[in-house]
């Protein structure tokens, strides 16, 4: 009668783990296109046999535990790399806004109006004392003073709006620092306690790789089922239960937010992810643009008012400065005439009427190298060569940086991904394991009811 019992005590084990094992497969299925996802397989053991004599008894199988199949270096490889792609993904948006500033195959751009502010003096030189000629000068030059400061405007909207996004940034690397500190405590607490985490773990892994995509993160095995974050330089974002929230400060000097945690400055720490996509953009290429821009300007006006200061207007007096003599800095964003009237302009080199000495020396400033050793439009023309220079390479980097990313998302697919022919194929065997055990007990329960019945007679 014990055997009997023992034997029915193996079959009804033996039903428990093919359901488990048939549970986590359903599982498996239901969650085959969930973001993040790592495939579970139930871990079957042999229970401790018992010994009768000299004889040695199986006491059936029962489930282990239900293991994620997930490789932790991958794992690594692709925050790494999600953070790189961040980067990547914020400069070249941040960069291709500023070359579409300087799209002259649109009318959008500085090369036109310096070409048609030339021409006109060219015009000019023609038959200086046509006031028609000398108004088409002035309007000349009002295009391209207007011209610079809309180019130097727009790119402080641009270095504004990347502003904005760093706060927004800030603020979304601290929800999601927030949610994974809680899932620290979810996955503690439930492996202390001996129970599976697996569903809390695949949770708080997609919001690390989230977190990468905003800020370079290294994540830390602080045992007992925790994790520790901090960026790359050690700044701490998650210390078990607790996260450590980043805040954004005005820098007086420049009205720009800086990125601090627990007081400290942290805004030139940050290599990687979009918030320094973000930062190198507006901290260290749109001033750069910016520079030179007023470079260009300054250098122009400077040149143009010492030529035009020599020679003499209409009525034969001395010019004046043409241009607002430009600011110290922001000589693009204050870029101006000096004056409106067509008779103050100073074409005569000698001050008789008819004469175009001067303006020919105007006009002939277009070849002079007065922009940092280069003339006007080469200074421009290589200008915008930079800026295309830098797009093309960020995009080539990013292009790479995604195949990067495919690839080891390949591999991770490959590895924690769910198969449906692989979980349709383990559905039946474990289904059938399933169908043998209810067998056993029906078999045994059949025998029971023998072995009473014999005992009635």
């Amino acid at each position: 009668m014990s055997s009997l019992l023992g034997t029915l005590s193996i079959a009804v084990k033996a039903l428990m783990t093919q359901q488990a094992a048939i549970q986590t497969t359903s599982n498996n299925i239901a969650n085959v296109n969930t973001p993040g996802y790592a495939r579970q397989r139930a871990v079957l053991q042999e229970d401790t046999p018992v010994i009768l004599g000299t004889l040695l008894f199986g006491t059936g199988a029962s489930v282990g535990k239900v293991e994620s199949i997930r490789d932790k270096v991958l794992e690594i490889r692709l925050h790494q790399e999600t953070q790189q792609e961040g980067k990547l993904d914020a400069f070249l948006g941040a960069m291709t806004q500023v070359e579409g500033l300087f799209n002259e195959a649109v009318g959008v751009g500085l090369e036109g109006v310096i070409t048609a502010f030339f021409n006109s003096l060219l015009e000019l030189s023609t038959n200086p004392s046509n006031i028609p000629l000398r108004q088409e000068v002035i309007t000349a030059a009002e295009n391209l003073t207007n011209s610079f400061r809309q180019t130097a405007n727009s790119l402080f909207v641009i270095q504004s709006n990347l502003d904005r996004g760093v706060t927004q940034t800030v603020s979304e690397i601290n929800t999601l620092t927030t949610e994974i500190a809680k899932l620290n405590a979810e996955v503690s607490g439930l492996e202390s306690a001996g129970l599976e985490s697996n569903a809390f773990r695949d949770r708080r892994t997609l919001l690390i790789r989230e977190l990468s995509s905003l800020v370079d993160l290294a994540v830390i095995d602080a045992g007992g089922g925790s994790v520790t974050l901090t960026t790359s330089s050690g700044t701490a974002l998650v210390v078990g239960d607790k996260s450590i929230p980043l805040q954004t400060q005005t820098d007086l000097a420049t009205g720009f937010q800086q990125i601090f945690s627990q007081g400290s400055d942290i805004t030139a720490t940050i290599t990687s992810g979009r918030l320094s996509g973000l930062l190198q953009a507006r901290d260290q290429e749109i001033p750069s643009f910016l520079a030179d821009l007023d470079t260009l300007a300054a250098d122009l006006a400077n040149a143009f008012n010492a030529v035009h200061t020599a020679g003499f207007d209409l009525a034969g007096a001395a010019g004046g400065n043409f241009f607002v003599p430009p600011p110290p800095t922001g000589a693009a964003a204050n870029f101006a005439l000096a004056f409106t009237d067509p008779t103050l302009f100073a074409a005569s080199a000698d001050g008789t009427v008819g004469s175009n000495g001067n303006v020919a020396a105007l006009a002939d400033l277009r070849n002079q190298a007065i922009v940092s050793g280069q003339p006007p439009g080469d200074f421009y023309v290589n200008f915008v060569g930079r800026v295309g220079n830098k797009v093309a390479i960020a995009s080539t980097q990013l292009e790479a940086e995604i195949l990067i990313l495919r690839q080891l998302k390949n591999q991770r697919s490959n590895i924690s991904g769910v198969s449906l022919d692989e979980e349709a194929a383990n559905l039946i065997r474990f289904q059938q394991a399933f169908q043998a055990a209810a067998r056993v007990v029906t078999v045994i329960d059949e025998l029971t009811r023998i072995v009473v019945n014999l005992g009635r007679n």
